[in-house]
């Protein structure tokens, strides 16, 4: 990552996807996608695989980056569809089944904590905190010194390694 500087002092992290909205919401239910990118759900579903995980479109544009301390992070969902931007011990598996499965991942520890949404209906907290929509973007200031891990608890594969130097 050299990631790009912001007008606001931050810098920023580009997540992108190119889902095709039709066969996306068809897919997984209504409102999924609302990009108006040309992979189609069979494209995507077809290419998840353990050995190098997912379609190529989604991804955190830039793999590593530097900032230095007290600068802060910023990231930008121009994407089709809801991801995360989730600080992370290690690497794993996200919080969805569907997509662990097909990639042999066993989700991250940060999918064990879950909230309440409505009466019965539960979701990985991060999902809330560290969810981004589409065309939305997420702060992440205060970063201490040393290596962070960053990655989508919905697409394991989208991961972002960030160094804040002293």
């Amino acid at each position: 990552m050299t990631a790009m500087p912001a007008a606001s002092g931050a810098r920023t992290v580009e997540i992108e996807d190119r889902c095709e909205a039709v066969s996306f919401n068809a897919a997984i239910g209504p409102g999924t996608c609302v990009g108006d990118g040309d992979v189609t759900f069979a494209e995507f579903a077809a290419v998840l695989n353990p050995f190098d995980f997912g379609h190529e479109h989604w991804r955190f544009q830039f793999g590593r980056g530097r900032i230095d301390r007290g600068e802060r992070l910023k990231a930008a969902n121009d994407g089709g569809e809801f991801h995360t931007f989730t600080e992370v011990a290690e690497y794993g598996g996200g919080c969805v089944a569907e997509l662990n499965e097909p990639l042999a991942l066993t989700p991250v520890a940060e999918c064990d904590a879950v909230t309440e949404v409505a009466p019965g209906v539960f979701v990985p907290t991060a999902f809330i905190t560290t969810g981004i929509d589409p065309g939305d973007t997420l702060d992440v200031p205060g970063l201490k010194a040393g290596e962070h891990k960053f990655m989508c608890l919905i697409h394991p594969w989208m991961r972002v390694d960030v160094e804040v130097r002293k």
